[in-house]
């Protein structure tokens, strides 16, 4: 009678596991009635409790974070490649003629090359020192007076009336950062097309015989390539030589 009385026991247990969730409260008690059990003889459901104590007394692996798919980037915001018809080469390298003179790495010959490339009319000599210096004090407080530093508004001013041509191709990276830059920061700005407009690939070659793009002419002042700082160095330069 005592061996029947257990087996109903564990039967009526079983069911409450099956609509119960095992909490943490039944299986210590699950692990207590197991002395009881090992004397009670022809319960097959004392293995199967045995294996669902064992299974409640595992700890729970966390399940590892589903990996993201990898980002598609858009091919069509590639530039197109360079046809054959174009006659002109991406310029990544910068040359004006302030870059040309501070440029310690280039030999003579480089210099020279690189002078040859520049519009005439930017190869103008540095200003000359003047040779009086017995001049009398009042002329020279008045030439200090008449050579004044001009103001940030007047520099901003005068920088606004420089003209500034960019000969470019549509499959010019380089071209599109410098088309962003001046956008960017407002800098008026004429575009040609070398490889659609005939008269203006004729300007850029005698610009630029190196046949590279962007070529951006700013006031006298040729710069092959693009890089901010040489932009705002040659628009000072000649926002200054306004103001002269």
């Amino acid at each position: 009678m005592d061996s029947m009385w257990l087996c109903s026991q564990i039967h009526a247990r079983r069911r409450e596991q099956q609509v119960m969730k095992p909490s943490a409260v039944a299986v210590p008690l699950a692990v207590a009635t197991l002395p009881l059990l090992t004397f009670v003889a022809g319960c097959d459901q004392l293995a199967d409790l045995a294996d669902r104590v064992a299974e409640a007394a595992l700890p729970v692996e966390p399940q590892a974070a589903p990996q993201s798919e990898p980002q598609v980037e858009d091919a069509q915001a590639e530039l197109p490649k360079r046809p054959e018809t174009s006659t002109a080469h991406s310029e990544t390298d910068v040359i004006s003629f302030r870059s040309i003179l501070e440029n310690e790495q280039m030999t003579r010959r480089e210099r020279i090359r690189a002078f040859e490339n520049l519009d005439p009319a930017a190869l103008q000599k540095p200003f000359a020192r003047s040779n009086v210096s017995a001049a009398p004090q009042g002329e020279r407080a008045e030439r200090r007076t008449g050579n004044r530093e001009p103001a940030d508004w007047e520099i901003a001013t005068a920088r606004r009336r420089v003209p500034v041509v960019m000969y470019s191709t549509s499959w010019c990276g380089v071209c599109k950062r410098a088309r962003a830059y001046f956008v960017e920061k407002r800098i008026a700005f004429e575009e040609h097309d070398v490889d659609q407009n005939a008269a203006a690939r004729a300007e850029y070659l005698r610009l630029n015989p190196r046949r590279s793009v962007p070529t951006i002419k700013i006031a006298d002042e040729v710069v092959v390539g693009f890089s901010p700082a040489a932009v705002e160095r040659a628009l000072d330069a000649a926002a200054r030589a306004r103001l002269n």
